[in-house]
């Protein structure tokens, strides 16, 4: 392995730039929840700094402003019982609940969407209607301090949004089958709500972006073309994700797509968005993809990924011989950050993933 010369900022950077590395950068999802919630002490408890540079992982932290949003004509009440929420919002067109469930280890996941029918998606216009954006005192100036503490500690810095109304509609709003049928049934309000999220969402860029600091925005669309078809990906998603990355692009921000699906049939479209990097990069047969692929269709990304759950559970020397071998099937390996993609999962243990990812760093 070549002697390293970089931090993981400058590698990282050098990496999205298609510049020389002194290696490629080596990243793992287990500073979360999912991965630390099964694990031993005294990995359950430790920080994320910490755990990353245990694990000899190239360093990202979060240094994120935030905003407090303001909408004039919706109201929301929660109720928190044995492990669940409800959330109630009402609107002037009559309330919209939605629950959640809770797992210790996973988190938060909805067991009832708030809308069910076209009555309710109608009311939901209303809660994206006038929304108003401030920002939250204090929070440029503690991301400030932050951005400049990663930056001398080597580390790279992260901010993020939330998905496109398309997405944010089929997870978080209607779940993927009602956003589906209504989006079939009733093409005019549903196209009518899509446009007020969208307006909404610039809305919030134009707060948002000047009080950021860190070196990039990640916009967590977790495209799949599992929960929707190509043509809506062309109708909704792509324009608004150019809409999106091109005002982050323009704050001179690195704009990073978390794309954590099927994308095998989007490669070229993709390509074609303003944003630098494609991240959570799920290769098959997780994903639908390889390193190989999207270094050919997707030349513009730099490719942060390049495994999946399933390769995660196969012994190091399998790991490490499958990420090789698609890599020599690359027409070269420039912009490749390799990662875990997804979330590491729970049966990897940290003896495993140290030595993976000392193993993915001697490549």
């Amino acid at each position: 392995m070549t002697s390293e010369t970089m931090t993981s900022r400058q590698r990282i950077l050098a990496s999205i730039r298609g510049d020389e590395v002194d290696r490629f950068p080596v990243w793992l999802k287990m500073d979360n929840g999912t991965w630390q919630g099964s694990q031993p002490e005294p990995y359950r408890s430790m920080g994320s700094r910490e755990l990353l540079t245990a694990c000899g992982c190239d360093l990202i932290d979060w240094a994120c402003a935030n905003t407090k949003s303001h909408n004039p004509h919706t109201e929301m009440r929660e109720q928190r019982r044995n492990g669940s929420v409800t959330q109630t919002i009402d609107t002037p067109d009559g309330p919209l609940v939605k629950e959640y469930g809770v797992d210790p280890v996973s988190g938060w996941h909805p067991t009832k969407y708030m809308v069910e029918t076209a009555e309710d998606l109608a009311a939901v216009r209303w809660m994206f209607k006038d929304t108003s954006f401030t920002v939250e005192d204090g929070s440029p100036e503690a991301a400030r301090q932050k951005q400049q503490q990663c930056e001398t500690d080597g580390a790279l810095t992260c901010t993020g949004l939330g998905p496109s109304p398309l997405m944010n509609l089929i997870e978080d709003i209607c779940g993927p089958e009602n956003a589906n049928y209504l989006a079939f049934d009733e093409p005019e309000l549903f196209d009518e709500v899509v446009q007020l999220m969208h307006a909404e969402f610039l809305r919030h860029l134009d707060v948002f972006l000047p009080i950021q600091v860190a070196d990039t925005c990640w916009l967590t669309e977790n495209t799949s073309t599992t929960l929707i078809s190509p043509g809506q990906f062309a109708k909704y998603c792509g324009p608004h994700l150019r809409d999106y990355g091109q005002r982050i692009v323009d704050h001179d921000i690195i704009a990073v797509h978390h794309m954590c699906g099927t994308l095998n049939v989007l490669l070229e479209e993709i390509d074609a968005l303003p944003a630098q990097v494609n991240e959570a990069y799920t290769t098959s047969p997780l994903g639908d993809v390889s390193l190989a692929d999207g270094r050919r269709r997707m030349p513009s990304k730099a490719l942060w990924g390049g495994t999946n759950a399933t390769l995660w559970l196969e012994p190091v020397e399998t790991i490490v011989r499958t990420v090789a071998d698609d890599l020599a099937d690359c027409p070269d390996t420039r912009k490749i950050f390799l990662t875990s993609a997804g979330v590491l999962p729970p049966p990897v243990s940290f003896d495993k993933a140290r030595d993976t990812v000392e193993q993915l760093k001697r490549l």
